[in-house]
């Protein structure tokens, strides 16, 4: 009985594997995909007068700070749910309490689709807010550089926050 099932098994093996079988032949076309990271996160325009956070990726959270609180006349408030811990409720309606505190959104994973982190990273900072965004990057030089073109170009009537002066986790994502 044993002896006829490894016969069975091995038949199909060979015939699977023969030189003029169709998978055998799709596995020579195709060659092993490149393991690559995913796309980068495209940072969107803000709206006049939008909340904006400052974001970074490290190999294990997300950190985030408030760059500019917003017009509070224009910001719709969002319903939050109960069981949320009341920092939820304090980053999509009263960002102003936070200003100078770093907001942390641990990662389960070190990241490599960082499209995904940046959309994770917008989720959570403004919710449904389109009033609201992120300039997200991967490192903190890349952030420093980020926020200089997308704040001088976004209001040039605005106070633009010096960049020089982010520091959002000693060093993090560099």
């Amino acid at each position: 009985m044993k002896l006829c099932r490894y016969i069975v098994a091995l038949s199909l093996v060979i015939i699977l594997l023969a030189p003029g079988s169709v998978l055998a032949a799709r596995a020579r076309k195709s060659p092993p995909s490149p393991v690559t990271h995913g796309d980068v996160y495209q940072n969107k325009p803000i709206a006049p007068g939008g909340t904006v956070w400052y974001c970074v990726s490290s190999r294990s959270d997300i950190l985030c700070l408030l760059g500019d609180r917003g017009d509070q006349e224009v910001r719709p408030r969002q319903a939050v749910d109960a069981r949320l811990p009341t920092l939820v409720d304090s980053i999509l309606n009263s960002p102003e309490e936070l200003a100078g505190s770093r907001i942390r959104i641990p990662l389960h994973s070190e990241p490599f689709d960082f499209q995904l982190v940046g959309q994770l990273a917008e989720a959570v900072m403004c919710g449904s807010n389109k009033r609201c965004g992120v300039i997200f990057a991967e490192t903190l030089p890349e952030l420093r550089a980020l926020v200089r073109s997308f704040e001088i170009l976004r209001q040039a009537s605005w106070p633009v926050p010096p960049a020089d002066n982010i520091a959002l986790a000693g060093g993090a994502g560099q």
